[in-house]
């Protein structure tokens, strides 16, 4: 273990003294200084990873549930598979949320621009 230690700290000097190196000769750090700049491309991979874990789990449920119900909205009736109800179900409570978001969202701005246009008394 002692001899990984040492090893670890002679790494920085190395570094150090490449950078230091480069920046004599008037270059820039090369690719070998251990420093990976974040990309827009790399930021939506790891946004991509969660939604492939939460599609994976979708299609769990949906595998896992095939069994039909009778689902009625209004005089609307039919039979369903159950995961196909339940998603449905989510998907307009989603968008029922999203509805009064928006209201909430546009009345915020619409109180943001009145106070703009009123001058500050003090």
């Amino acid at each position: 273990m002692p001899d990984q230690e040492h090893d670890e700290e002679d790494e920085p000097s190395a570094n150090a003294a490449q950078t230091d190196a480069s920046a004599e000769i008037g270059g820039e750090p090369d690719a070998t200084s251990g420093v990976i700049a974040s990309t827009r491309t790399s930021r939506a991979w790891i946004r991509v990873l969660p939604a492939l874990v939460v599609l994976v789990v979708i299609l769990v449920f949906v595998l896992q549930n095939p069994k039909d119900v009778r689902v009625s909205l209004f005089t609307i009736s039919g039979t369903l598979p159950l995961s196909v109800a339940l998603i449905g179900a989510i998907i307009l409570g989603a968008l029922m949320v999203l509805a009064l978001g928006s209201v909430r969202i546009l009345q915020l701005r619409r109180q943001v621009r009145r106070n703009k246009k009123k001058p500050e008394k003090r």
